[in-house]
């Protein structure tokens, strides 16, 4: 392993560090699948996941290197049974703020394994793409409460959320949410500073300028201004840049804005500010589309349907968009993009760039939205008519 600690591994590499690790630890025969960037236990229902370890280890400094993997292999093998008895049970309970995106993207890896109704997790909406699970919390690791154990317990999820929220509070100590200049950011270090968003009442007693404007880039975040402090946005937005990518199990490259109670997700009106957001936003949906594409070329049933890359690209004057390509007599599953290339025939250069919204305007009844799918896909089994394509080459770019 320590021919590892001063560099990057690539992912396969890092997964047989894993691997050895748990080998070690009394927990051999792991299976390394390449496709899900995971370990897969011998003879138990039980996948380790990789990603989040990965971004924590390498960008962690070398001496703490081995401690992101001990604490992975630790928290797989002292991860204890949930009680059956609800009274034992409650003291443990905390909420959980997950982004939809991930969970989508872990059920399109069962592929055709159906999963047991009574294992999924149970989740609420928060905000657009977040969504609030319930988990049992101990010293070593963290476990999602699913059906089964609701089910035992004969509580149904909004009560065992209220449950879970009231422990958070108690939990949360005022003075590790850190202000400087109307801005705050939580300290607490628990695995539960995102979720705190949730506490909505201690959020409103934070001196602001204006609404609070929060920020949970990565489960370990939390950062809260005002709406009108511009410059307390500026440096919210550009942490979450930083971190989103890096820190390990991120949320949301989003901002929400707390409004009579309620968190909304909040685009600011300075275009600087707009354009930060924006190309997080970007590379974080590049990323989701690029695994998902993955996942969805291999899922059965979808032979002969052209799964649609979500490309970056940068104009001339330097602004950056995305795209994805839309071609005739060509069976697609387009990503949301800024702009869709439309190619009336493959065998001519005609390109025809239009804007996403424009493309909706004159076509939407082309697409199909995928329920299944977060981030969305739109299936286009056919291409707009002559009358659509003249309408889209009047408005394309």
């Amino acid at each position: 392993m320590d021919k590892f600690l001063s560099n990057k591994p690539s992912q396969r590499e890092f997964a047989e560090i894993v691997r050895r690790a748990f080998e070690k630890s009394g927990s051999p025969g792991l299976e390394y699948r390449e496709a899900e960037f995971a370990l897969k236990f011998p003879g138990r229902d039980a996948t380790v996941f990789l990603h989040n370890s990965y971004a924590n280890f390498c960008s962690s400094p070398r001496s703490a290197r081995n401690e992101v993997v001990s604490r992975l292999v630790a928290g797989f093998t002292a991860m204890p049974d949930i009680p059956r008895d609800f009274a034992a049970a409650r003291p443990h309970l905390m909420p959980a703020v997950r982004d939809a995106a991930y969970e989508s993207l872990s059920q399109l890896r069962n592929g055709k394994e159906e999963l047991d109704p009574g294992k999924k997790c149970q989740y609420r909406p928060l905000v657009d793409d977040l969504i609030v699970g319930l988990v049992y919390d101990t010293e070593h690791s963290i476990t999602t409460v699913n059906q089964n154990n609701l089910s035992e317990w004969e509580v149904g999820l909004d009560d065992a959320l209220k449950i879970a929220k009231e422990n958070l509070w108690e939990r949360t100590d005022p003075q590790r949410l850190t202000g400087k200049g109307g801005i705050y950011w939580g300290e607490w270090g628990d695995s539960y500073d995102s979720s705190r968003i949730l506490l909505t009442e201690f959020i409103y007693r934070l001196d602001v300028d204006g609404d609070p404007v929060a920020h949970i880039p990565n489960r370990d975040a939390l950062m809260v201004t005002g709406k009108r402090n511009t410059g307390g946005l500026r440096v919210i937005l550009n942490a979450g840049a930083e971190t989103h990518f890096k820190s390990g199990h991120p949320l949301s490259p989003d901002l929400f804005l707390l409004e009579n109670g309620v968190w909304k997700t909040y685009i600011p009106e300075d275009p600087a500010l707009q354009e930060i957001w924006r190309s997080t936003r970007r590379n974080r949906d590049a990323a989701d589309y690029s695994h998902q594409k993955q996942l969805l070329d291999k899922l059965p049933g979808l032979e002969g349907v052209f799964v649609a890359n979500f490309m970056m690209f940068k104009s001339k004057d330097g602004a950056e968009f995305s795209a994805c390509v839309w071609t005739k007599d060509v069976d697609t599953s387009m990503p949301r993009t800024d702009f869709v290339g439309l190619v009336p025939q493959v065998e001519s250069k005609e390109r025809v760039l239009v804007r996403w919204d424009d493309v909706v305007s004159v076509a939407g009844n082309l697409l199909e939205l995928d329920p299944r799918l977060i981030p969305p896909r739109y299936r286009a089994r056919r291409f707009p008519s002559d009358e659509q394509m003249a309408q889209l080459r009047r408005v394309a770019k």
